[in-house]
């Protein structure tokens, strides 16, 4: 016995069904196709940059002031060398001051050593009237001189000062690098009033301390003759800060100095200045010198805002300098050099820590160590 047959759809009604499904499907596609989203936009196509807009020379005033002098990175030797003027002897050289040997005020200590250089006064300063400091370490004192006159002493307290400097009212400064690193600061009067440690902050070491300087806000010692380490502020009180300067302070008190040797043999050295108020390179510039150098003596700048280097030279021979000379470079305000001293070699016999220096005009001032005693001498440039 065989199962019944299911029942069949009638034709007309599947025929019916599969249309009106497919009609079905179609029109919820329809319906649900995004027609009114707009197409994307295409991606934009790579260009070339622009060419940069040249930076101003100076930030407009709504930006924030610049950066202070100590920020001022360092500066590469100077891509052109611009050779010194020819050397010229100096226009009548003026004795300023003469003293002989001795311990009597006017005389100036000198001690002949054993082993190495005899030793005599280390250094000089001339202040804003044009008065001299000498620095009488073996007489462990200061000398003081006025118009060529002696006018008083300064006692110090050891024999190992090897610098000093005078701040604009008749203060003096003394720096002990390396028996008591320390400053000691002498009031008006000539007394003693207060004695700084040299070490702290970025200074080490007594001996890494290569000079003295006093500036309107106070007294600084130089780092490896790089930048300017602030001991005391205006009134001689401690700085806790140890506030630093990108250089040597110029005696128009605008102007920050550096040097460095960029080829010794060849006698180029490497000058640059700096404005203080903003921190920008006024100019750096690379001169020849006529000789090898020996080493450098002067850098400073008077009160016009002209620099003036100072170095020894010489012929090279065999590793040595031979035949040495003393060289003055003054450079213009633009940092063009434009005239040069020859001045007398120097003393092969006496160390000095500090042999020249200029006074607010402009004129050299050397200390001259002989047989008899010693002088300063001041010489001035040609016309």
């Amino acid at each position: 016995m065989t199962a019944p047959a299911p029942p069949r759809t009638p034709p007309s009604l599947r025929h019916v069904a599969l249309p009106v499904a497919l009609s079905l499907a179609a029109l919820a596609a329809w319906l649900l196709w995004p027609r009114s989203l707009p197409p994307e936009p295409p991606l934009p196509r790579p260009t070339a940059p622009s060419t940069p807009t040249a930076l101003p020379l100076s930030p407009p005033p709504s930006r924030p002031a610049p950066p202070p002098p100590s920020a001022v990175a360092d500066v590469p030797a100077a891509a052109v060398a611009a050779a010194a003027p020819l050397a010229s002897d100096a226009s009548a050289p003026r004795v300023v001051l003469r003293g002989p040997w001795g311990d009597g005020p006017g005389q100036f200590g000198r001690r002949a050593a054993s082993e190495g250089s005899p030793e005599a006064p280390n250094s000089l300063a001339i202040d804003a009237s044009g008065d001299v400091a000498v620095l009488d370490q073996v007489n462990r004192r200061v000398q003081r001189f006025r118009d060529g006159r002696f006018v008083g002493s300064l006692p110090l307290p050891n024999e190992a000062a090897q610098d000093l400097a005078t701040a604009s009212d008749g203060r003096v400064a003394v720096l002990d690098r390396l028996g008591d690193p320390s400053l000691t600061l002498f009031d008006a009067a000539g007394r003693p009033s207060r004695t700084v440690p040299l070490v702290g902050g970025p200074i080490s070491e007594g001996g890494a301390v290569t000079g003295l300087f006093a500036a309107s806000d106070g007294l600084y010692v130089e780092r490896e003759h790089r930048e300017l380490v602030r001991l005391t502020d205006a009134r001689g009180e401690p700085d806790p800060s140890r506030t630093t300067l990108w250089g040597r302070p110029g005696r128009d008190g605008a102007t920050l100095l550096r040097a460095s040797i960029a080829d010794r043999p060849r006698g180029m050295v490497t000058v640059s200045a700096a404005a203080r108020a903003t921190g920008a390179m006024d100019w750096s510039r690379t001169v020849t010198l006529d000789g090898a150098i020996l080493h450098l003596v002067l850098l400073d700048g008077d009160r016009h805002g002209r620099v003036y280097l100072g170095a020894v030279a010489g012929r090279e021979l065999g590793g040595a300098i031979t035949e040495p000379r003393t060289l003055v470079v003054r450079f213009d305000r633009a940092g063009v050099p434009v005239a040069t001293l020859r001045l007398p070699a120097p003393p092969e016999a006496d160390e000095l820590f500090r042999p020249l220096a200029i006074d607010d005009e402009g004129h050299v001032f050397a200390l001259s160590p002989g047989a008899d005693g010693l002088s300063l001498v001041e010489y001035s440039f040609p016309d």
